[in-house]
């Protein structure tokens, strides 16, 4: 998949990603109360200023009811694909443990509501030869590669990956590391971000498996690697020459204790010689809306 973008400046290419995006349960009410633009307004600049926005969505976007059997089960009205696109959202990762809360059909629903808005699903596939290769954005010359997958077990898990049927990326931090490699190899000018569902809910220190998961990435060739999942920030490392944030934590969302609310935005700068720059934009999560600082 290639989303063509233009670039903020004539030769450098940014991306801007956040964490846990939701539509439901405390996050409707609010919805209700003020409108989805009121969600989005306090970090939209920002995510307008990039070539490309991407976060975790965190629920599916669909208007059935046909929940799985799990403890936490999410959904959001088709209409806030619409809304994501007004907040400059470009691309939203769909590997993650709460896309097929409303079954297969959910997730075909929510595809089908992010394409209708311009929206690039990451983390998706109807065909599993696809769902471990990079969604490819381009601008003035500049290629950035994108993954995305979860790497955590999935409850109720529906069917395994087959040809014509809707899938997530749902793999091991193993085989993912493989995939990009594979990429690396194949084109080593192309810088590689990492967007992974993966380590253990409100944790402030990453696990041994993100840990052991991020130094296999690093040594495959990406370029930065960004989490989310805990619901809490994780420190940032450097492993070599490459960033890691082990988790940005939430970015619209309910939660209530005081360090659920505090999160990130990661931008990462590109130019064709590869990434230039990268910094973190500290968030501020206030009755589920996301303020940028």
């Amino acid at each position: 998949m290639i989303v063509s973008v233009s670039a903020s400046a004539a030769d450098t290419l940014t991306i801007v990603l956040g964490g846990d995006v939701l539509f439901d349960r405390g996050v409707r009410k609010v919805i209700n109360d003020h409108g989805y633009d009121h969600l989005f307004s306090g970090i939209a600049p920002v995510l307008h200023e990039a070539d490309a926005a991407v976060v975790n969505l965190e629920c599916p976007l669909t208007m059935r009811h046909r929940s799985v059997k799990k403890k936490y089960i999410f959904r959001g009205d088709t209409i806030a694909a619409a809304a994501m696109h007004r907040a400059g959202i470009t691309h939203a990762a769909l590997a993650n443990n709460h896309s097929v809360d409303q079954g297969l059909l959910g997730l075909v629903d929510t595809w089908q509501s992010l394409a209708d808005n311009s929206i690039s699903a990451i983390g998706y596939s109807t065909s599993p030869d696809s769902l471990l290769k990079p969604a490819l954005i381009e601008a003035k010359g500049i290629t950035v590669a994108l993954f995305n997958a979860v790497t955590i077990p999935i409850e109720n898990w529906l069917t395994l990956p087959a040809e014509g049927k809707p899938a997530i990326c749902s793999t091991s931090a193993d085989s993912l590391a493989a995939a990009v490699n594979r990429f690396h190899i194949a084109r080593p000018e192309v810088p590689i971000v990492v967007f992974v569902h993966w380590g253990k809910e409100f944790t402030f220190s990453p696990v041994m498996q993100q840990q052991i998961g991020a130094a296999a990435l690093v040594r495959a060739g990406a370029t930065a690697v960004i989490g989310q999942h805990p619901h809490v920030v994780q420190p940032q490392q450097i492993l070599g020459r490459v960033p890691v944030w082990y988790s940005i934590g939430n970015l619209v969302f309910d939660q209530k204790p005081a360090e659920c609310n505090k999160a990130q935005l990661v931008r990462l700068r590109f130019t064709d010689k590869g990434m230039i720059g990268y910094d973190t934009i500290p968030v501020q999560i206030e009755e589920c809306r996301p303020i940028a600082y």
